[in-house]
Parts: structure tokens; sequence; C-alpha cells
């Protein structure tokens, strides 16, 4: 029997944290803007492992909703700064977890040789076994101290480096919706910006798919609004819905019919994402069975494919997958869930079995 959420395991910890045993994994996000989506995948694994899981955050991410689809009774919050949750992973208390995976390592205190320099994180004594996840393998790859039992979202395609993969993408209780009989709905995640949504791109993909005929469809995108207007001819078909929290955001997601991107591999600010990066929006399509619309070199490496989603080969042919996903037949769509469904579990499987393997040494 654990002790309720009043006690304490260090009087300046204010509000407190449930106390820490060996039977508890702490899942630590430091990164209080980005990467949230991915912290309830980890809980999940590490809850099927058989641990309690103290997920530590701050509380505005946590008050967005992120776990509002999820409920475990051995899920526990600890809804402090993270200049607090700086201290505690310092204490003998939170020690005594099994495991404390760290699910941004990117934003720790590095060494000069830009390893993670565990004794000013975690304090002179031993912390429990540490998973890693970087989100960015290209400098460490750089400088050599890139090793293979560091975590990753994705396989690497970057000078034969290799990284163990443990991919989240549960978020709870989420509705599985097929594709509408009325209007296509596309959606889109991320700011605002030709470097990372590359909006220009999209826009030319639907000034195509108009001009084709094609007009019962819309793409909502989602994220800061960008600072030039959209085109009069194509506003009917295109809604910004602005920064949104993750509850309305599941919202979205589980109303629309796919996830729409719009990287090029001709990009060079894209390059990153097809060998040492990766996307939230595969997070998005595989818990949530939504095929995927992405130029095909950036789903290598992934568990995107052609069965699955709609890869095509430049920016010219993102305008024939979309016109393809507007007349695409109900069956066809279900086969493409079922098919995203099927290679979502070997994902997860793949990743509980690489997260157990890390933990045992």
């Amino acid at each position: 029997m654990y002790r309720p959420m009043a006690e304490v395991v260090s009087k300046w910890l204010r509000p407190p944290l449930p106390l820490v045993d060996n039977d508890t994994a702490i899942l630590w996000e430091p990164c209080s803007r980005n990467h949230g989506e991915i912290v309830p995948g980890y809980a999940k694994i590490l809850l099927d492992l058989g641990y309690r899981v103290v997920v530590l955050m701050t509380p505005d991410r946590l008050d967005e909703g992120l776990f509002s689809r999820f409920e475990h009774p051995r899920l526990v919050f600890g809804k402090i700064s993270q200049r607090q949750i700086k201290k505690f992973v310092r204490t003998p208390a939170a020690h005594r977890a099994a495991v404390i995976v760290v699910s941004t390592a990117g934003k720790l205190p590095h060494n000069p040789d830009l390893t993670v320099d565990v004794t000013s994180v975690f304090g002179p004594s031993c912390p429990p076994p540490l998973v890693m996840v970087e989100h960015d393998a290209q400098a460490k790859i750089d400088a050599g101290v890139w090793t293979h039992d560091i975590t990753t979202l994705r396989a690497l395609d970057y000078r034969g480096a290799t990284s163990t993969v443990i991919n989240p993408h549960y978020f709870g209780d989420v509705r599985i919706t097929q594709k509408s009989s009325g209007k296509t709905i596309f959606l889109m995640v991320g700011a605002a910006r030709g470097k990372r949504r590359n909006q220009n791109v999209v826009y030319d993909a639907v000034q195509n798919a108009v001009t084709a005929g094609h007009t019962n469809f819309e793409i909502r995108m989602v994220g800061k609004k960008g600072t030039h207007p959209i085109p009069p001819a194509i506003a009917p078909y295109v809604k910004e819905t602005g920064r949104l929290s993750f509850a309305d955001m599941y919202a979205q997601i589980e109303e629309c019919d796919f996830i729409l991107t719009a990287f090029q591999a001709a990009n060079p600010d894209h390059t990153a994402y097809r060998t040492v990066k990766t996307t939230g929006s595969f997070q998005l399509c595989y818990g949530f069975q939504k095929p995927c619309i992405v130029q095909k070199d950036f789903a290598k490496g992934t568990y995107i494919n052609a069965e699955n989603s709609l890869l095509y080969a430049d920016d010219a042919d993102m305008a024939r997958a979309m016109q393809s996903a507007i007349r695409m037949e109900p069956k066809t769509y279900h086969h493409m869930q079922n098919a995203m469904s099927r290679d979502a579990d070997a994902l997860y499987n793949l990743s509980v079995d690489n997260m157990r393997r890390l933990i045992g040494g």
C-alpha cells in the first residue's frame, strides 16, 4: 500500500510528491514547452512493465489535458516546477526508484564532450538506471560519443549510427474514427512557419485540388498562426485553429481523416527529420490510427509505409496524394487504418522489449 499524496519526501518540496520505492519508475520531462505528447506513451510502456509511474512535469503542461484520456491506479503526477524537480531527482528519495526515464535528454546539462553530466543532474550518489531519450542525434554522432543504447523515437539514418528505439504513441482511451462520409478533413500540427510546417507548399496543393474540382475538404492547421494571411482563393478550405490544449488537440485528431505533413527532401531545413529526428505527427498517426500524407523519404526508418499511409515522391505529388485521400472510399480507408493499427502494435511491442532490456541492463 502506497502512502497518500499528502505525505512529503522532503520539507522543501511543495506541493508534495508521492513516495518512491524500488517498484517505481520516475518519468521526467524536463522540457516545459515541447515534447509533452510523448509522455503518456512512455508512461504506458512503464506501466505495462509492471511499474508504478511517477510523472514529473510542470503543472501547466499537465493542466492542458495531456492525460485527459488516460487514467491508471499506478499512475501518479508530481505537479511541481522544474526547479523543484531538479532538486528532487538529486535526493535519496528519488534514487530509490527502479529507473528514471528522461524523455528529453537534450534539456539536461551536458559535459564538454556532449554526454549528459549525470553527477551535475542527479548528484554524487549513484542514481538508478537511466533511460535517456534524444530527439536529435546528429551532434553526438558527429562528436563520436553516440552509443547504441541511447533511446530515439525512430531508427537513425546517419553515418551508420544505431539507437534503441522506444516509440511512445499511446494517448489513452481515444476514439478511433472512420473516414467522414462528407467533408474530408486534413490535420496539420505545428507552428505556421516555412521551416517547420511549410504551409506554402500546402497552399499550392490546396489550389491544385480546387482547380481539379475538389471542394469537399478542409485543412485544419493546429499551432501558432503564421504572420502571412491565407490566400483568399483557398481561404474557404483552410482553417487555422491557433495553439490548442492537448485535450482540444485530441478532439481535432479524432475528427480528422488524415494527418498531413509537408516535409521536403530537397529542403536542408528538413533533412534532420529523415536522418536523426522525427516528427510528432507520426506519433499521432500511430496512436489515433490516422493515415499520414508524407513525402516518402521521411517515412524511412519509421513504421509509416505505403500500406498505412499515402506516400508521395515530391512537391508536385503532394496535391495528387491529397486528391487521392479526398476520393478514397471508406473500405480502402478502413484497410489503411487496420494496417496502421497492426504496425503501431508491432512498434509498441518492440518499444516495450527495448525498455525492458535497458532497465534490466
